[in-house]
Parts: structure tokens; C-alpha cells; sequence
């Protein structure tokens, strides 16, 4: 009888593994990111273990790496499609964004976006949401905020990337309604390394503020370099700067740049954020940030989702691009794919990060 129990168990454990709920994660975990991804799929596993069931099964998380390239990312879908996921969670940036959804929109995969800014981004679809805000937000927010100090400044931009590109239009373009002037637009490349040049121009200008609307890496890059020939200009970013990375490359030299972001873990306003901080900080011995929290509530809210509607395609795709959701990081409103949500303006001061003002939806 021992025996046949046994065997019973063993023929037993494929049947429950197999009502796993599969949901993919594709993050930009190495390449010129993976500061962000890392970050973010920290949040996710914190998440997953507030909320390990939807539906009274197990959820089972399947993660692959994009490395930072839309290619990748392209592919990255098509190895968690093969590998049956119901639903993913990703990515980083806009421009992989843009390749994994084709892919998910044609086969009718949710995707719900951390951290990926991009205006048109969830435009015209029916299987994609993020709890982000965008960048006509963010950038509207910042052009009020310079204009009420300042009257004219210069931008630098990344053409390799449309996260950039569309910050920089849209700022450029609120800026100069409030009165102000863009006196240049200084074009760079990710992966940059030598700022020397800009540097030098950007200090001759003398603008009154360089608004940055790069990655962290490269605005950290370019204030090192700025700080170093004597400029002064007081630095602003979008959201991009906000990960620990910014201050470990930038040091010094990022001391008093002041970006857009959606979370900081001071102003935590929800019960189910009170919680993420407290989960977060026994298990990696920090506070969460942006990223962690915006992952964090990708994955609490695709859950959540899938409880109210079940796995059908088309009401799953209709619940998440129109819904309320108290998340780790703030209040999201989201109504047919546009997200709003609360905004924290936040400046690097004695090397960590401080809220200065916050925005509600």
C-alpha cells in the first residue's frame, strides 16, 4: 500500500504543476539598462508574493531577459508564447515596447507596461495597459514647474531612443507656451561616453537650466562632465534618471538634479504600498523605488484583473485598459489604455533621493 501510494503521488505532481498560471516577465536584465530591469523584476517577486494566486491558482512567473534591444524583446515574447503564458509584464523602455507589441497584440497576450513612457504607445490597441504615466504628463509638469523660475535653457536629447525623442518635443513645445525659450537642442547617442564637447558648448551658452531628457546613464555621464569644466546650470530630467545608478556613476556631479517620477517611497499613500515597503525592505534590506513599485503594480494589477474577469482575451484586454487601481505606487486611473495617475517631482540631495512636490491624477 506504501508502494502504491507513492507511485500515486508521483503520477500526481505533473496534473498540479500544469494549473500553474503562466505569466511571462521580459525585462532588459543586462545591456545598458539592466539597472531597470534588475530593479523591476525585484518588484515583481515582492508582488508575486503579496498576491501568488488569481483565481485560486497558483501564478508562476517566467522571465527573459531582452537584453536592452528591441529585437530582443521581439523574441523574448516569442519564447514566452512557445512556453504557453497567458499574460506578460514588460518591458523597460518604449522602444522595446514597440517590438514586443506587435507580437503580443497579434496574438492576443495582455501586456501590462512598468516603466515605458512613450505617448502613443497604448494607442489604438486592445491587449495593452501600463501604470505609468506618459510623457505628455510628465513633460507638461516639468515645463510648468521650470517656467515659474526660469525663461530660457537648452535640452539634451537621445535620438537612439523614442522615449527621448517624444520627451523632448512635448517639453519644448509646453515650455515655449508658458513664454519660455529652448535656446538648443543638443543631440547624443545611448551609449555615449565622451560629453566633453556638449559640455563645453552648453557652458558658453550659459543657459539658465539644461533640461536632460536621456537615460541615467548618459545624464550622469554628461554631468560629470559639466561639473568638471566649472558649468553651473542647474540640471532637470524626466523619469529616466530615476534609478540608484544615476547617483553611483554621477556622484557629485548629479547633486541638486531634479526630476519627473512617478513614486517615491516617502509618500507611500496606500495600504498595499505600506505593505510592498515593509516586504521590500525584509527581504533586500533597502527601500523599493520607482521601478521596484511600478513592476510591483503591473503584476498586482494584472492580478487583480484576472480575478474580476477571468483569462478571456478580449475581457481581460477590456479590464486593463479601463480601470481604478490602488497600487504600490499611488492611485492609477486608466481609461481605454490612457494612464492616470499621482506624480512626484524629486531631487538627488546629499546623494539620495528627496520628493519635492507631488501631482495628483
Amino acid at each position: 500500500m506504501v508502494i502504491i501510494l507513492l507511485i500515486s503521488l508521483i503520477f500526481s505532481l505533473p496534473a498540479y504543476a500544469s494549473d500553474n498560471l503562466k505569466i511571462g516577465v521580459y525585462l532588459s536584465m543586462t545591456g545598458p539598462v539592466a539597472a531597470w530591469g534588475q530593479e523591476e523584476w525585484k518588484g515583481i517577486k515582492i508582488a508575486h508574493k503579496m498576491k501568488p494566486f488569481a483565481r485560486g491558482r497558483k501564478i508562476e512567473l517566467i522571465l527573459e531577459d531582452n537584453a536592452s534591444h528591441p529585437e530582443n524583446a521581439a523574441l523574448s515574447i516569442e519564447r514566452l508564447i512557445d512556453k504557453g503564458v497567458k499574460a506578460v509584464i514588460g518591458p523597460v523602455t518604449t522602444t522595446n515596447a514597440l517590438a514586443g507589441l506587435a507580437l503580443t497584440e497579434k496574438q492576443k497576450i495582455i501586456d501590462i507596461i512598468p516603466s515605458a513612457n512613450g505617448l502613443h504607445l497604448t494607442d489604438n490597441k486592445k491587449y495593452t495597459a501600463r501604470v505609468c504615466f506618459t510623457n505628455d504628463i510628465q513633460a507638461n509638469i516639468m515645463a510648468q514647474y521650470l517656467a515659474a523660475k526660469y525663461s530660457k535653457g537648452v535640452i539634451i536629447s537621445d535620438i537612439s531612443q523614442d522615449y527621448s525623442i517624444g520627451l523632448t518635443h512635448l517639453f519644448a513645445g509646453d515650455f515655449k507656451k508658458l513664454g519660455g525659450k529652448i535656446l538648443n537642442i543638443y543631440h547624443v547617442n545611448s551609449g555615449d561616453s565622451d560629453f566633453s564637447a556638449i559640455a563645453t558648448e552648453i557652458k558658453g551658452v550659459k543657459p539658465a537650466f539644461i533640461y536632460m531628457t536621456t537615460y541615467y546613464n548618459e545624464t550622469a555621464l554628461f554631468a560629470r562632465s559639466f561639473r568638471e569644466l566649472g558649468g553651473k546650470a542647474p540640471i532637470f530630467s524626466g523619469s529616466a534618471a530615476a534609478t540608484d545608478s544615476l547617483i553611483k556613476i554621477g556622484g557629485d556631479a548629479v547633486e541638486g538634479l531634479i526630476f519627473t517620477d512617478d513614486y517615491d517611497p516617502k509618500i507611500t499613500i496606500t495600504k498595499s504600498g505600506k505593505r510592498f515597503v515593509k516586504l521590500f525592505q525584509k527581504k533586500y534590506g533597502e527601500m523599493p523605488d520607482s521601478a521596484e513599485a511600478l513592476a510591483a503594480d503591473s503584476y498586482l494589477y494584472l492580478i487583480s484583473s484576472i480575478d474580476k474577469v477571468g483569462l478571456n482575451a478580449k475581457d481581460l484586454g477590456k479590464a486593463v485598459r479601463n480601470g481604478r487601481f490602488d497600487g504600490v505606487s499611488g492611485i492609477i486611473n486608466i481609461k481605454n489604455g490612457k494612464t492616470y495617475r499621482t506624480t512626484v517631482i524629486r531631487e538627488v540631495k546629499n546623494g539620495k533621493f528627496v520628493p519635492i512636490a507631488l501631482f495628483s491624477p
